[in-house]
């Protein structure tokens, strides 16, 4: 896993955050943590826009780079298009976690030291598993979204809630990808919808042998 540092890059407009965001803005991330330099500060905004590029970004891409297109994305606007402010993802270095080296030689490796079976950007199915409470959107179990490559797709005549699909789409990017042994992204694979009327929790799961759509 790698920690990374996003730094404001560009700001091709006004940027409209009190105060703006400005050129060498920056935050780091390491093992899925956010810190921010004393006095620094990071638009909401635009952290929505950066999330779902953070989570693969920590970790090794094992696809070769015509078939991820993780590979050539190193940059992120904020939605607001008054300011167009741009940020930069790199990695800076790798997370110093002592039990990882115990975990990568529990299985056995091929290249990237990655299993060979588990190469490839996965099919996923996020469901809704349960809920308890009264959801204002009327989701209801076994309702569900795919997630081929980069494409979300949603069964004709169903819906979605916008708000629980923004809880789970963080950690999507990641679970496309190969999860080394010791990622806490491995084995978690529910979320909860922000909303606390309804309770709605989500379950992201692999599928396989799927054909995919052109």
């Amino acid at each position: 896993m790698y920690e990374l540092k996003v730094t404001v890059n560009k700001v091709m407009g006004e940027c409209t955050a009190e105060p703006a965001m400005k050129l060498g803005d920056y935050f780091t991330v390491s093992d899925g943590d956010i810190q921010i330099p004393e006095g620094g500060y990071i638009c909401l905004w635009a952290l929505q826009s950066l999330m779902p590029l953070i989570t693969p970004k920590e970790r090794e891409i094992t696809e070769e780079q015509d078939e991820d297109w993780m590979w050539r994305v190193h940059h992120a606007q904020c939605p607001d298009p008054k300011g167009r402010v741009i940020f930069k993802i790199e990695r800076t270095g790798n997370v110093d976690r002592n039990d990882r080296e115990e975990a990568e030689h529990q299985a056995p490796k091929t290249n990237n030291g990655v299993p060979s079976e588990e190469k490839g950007l996965k099919t996923l199915r996020i469901e809704v598993e349960s809920f308890k409470g009264h959801c204002t959107s009327r989701m209801e179990p076994g309702d569900s979204f795919q997630l081929r490559s980069g494409r979300l797709y949603i069964p004709e005549g169903c819906h979605f809630c916008l708000y629980a699909l923004q809880a789970a789409l963080p950690l999507l990017p990641a679970k496309q990808r190969t999860l080394e042994d010791g990622d806490w992204m491995k084995e978690d694979s529910h979320v909860l919808c922000p909303d606390p009327a309804g309770n709605v929790i989500l379950r992201i799961e692999e599928m396989k042998d799927i054909e995919e759509e052109n």
